[in-house]
């Protein structure tokens, strides 16, 4: 695992391995929507990749999208919201996923939010432990929700996020961000950078210093259409 000063440099090193030793890989869906017939889609792939910032200061993450960030971390906040607000500020990306699979009626819903999925009194209660039990083992927010995300594989949208791990130590907060997949290009930032929000959402409201941010990508990738825009 590679450490890292701040997420400017992190992003530099992530690029570049991703470049020079990413895996060519045709998967058959993308988001529940079958790809393997389209080669635009093929993926340069790095499997069980991880790091850490030391200094994780959201501030400094590339490519993210501000209006977006700022709406969706109030959905999130909120709790319980589907569709919410933030989809509007990147109609491009997430109107076509608020259709459901091989239908063309607009739901106005999609198949999850993770305003619904961690968001408002899920975040409080990690909040409330870790003032009663600071040293604790147990802070986790969870996004994957097996009863729903396990029948659905291949067939619906499920998370790619799988959960925050919090825990404190010498009176820093440090997060370990679970993803079971990760797209480079349209969503790494973004990702990341609400997840540094939370991170730091938390430490504030527990009067905790903000320590370390690790992150572990089961599948970072980056797709061939994508590609000239990046390497």
């Amino acid at each position: 695992m590679r450490f890292y000063k701040n997420f400017s440099d992190a992003q530099n090193e992530i690029k570049r391995d991703l470049a020079e030793l990413g895996v060519n890989v045709h998967t058959e869906t993308m988001q529940a929507i079958y790809i393997a017939d389209r080669p635009e889609f093929e993926t340069k792939e790095l499997v069980n990749y991880i790091y850490t910032v030391t200094d994780p200061d959201f501030s400094m993450i590339d490519g993210v999208h501000e209006e977006w960030l700022k709406q969706e971390w109030e959905d999130r906040i909120s709790g319980g919201l589907n569709p919410g607000f933030a989809w509007k500020k990147r109609r491009e990306i997430w109107e076509p996923l608020m259709y459901e699979k091989d239908k063309v009626v607009d739901t106005g819903k999609f198949d999850y939010t993770y305003s619904q999925r961690m968001g408002g009194v899920h975040i409080n209660s990690v909040i409330d432990e870790l003032k009663v039990h600071p040293h604790s083992r147990q802070l986790f927010i969870p996004v994957w929700d097996r009863q729903l995300d396990e029948s659905r594989r291949g067939k619906r949208r499920v998370p790619c996020s799988l959960g925050y791990w919090l825990v404190q130590r010498g009176g820093e907060l440090h997060m370990t961000y679970m993803m079971r997949s990760c797209d480079f290009v349209t969503h790494f930032g973004n990702d990341v950078a609400l997840a540094s929000i939370l991170l730091h959402y938390i430490a504030k409201q527990t009067n905790f210093a903000v320590g370390h941010f690790t992150h572990f990508v089961g599948s970072l990738h980056a797709y061939r259409k994508d590609l000239a825009d990046v390497f």
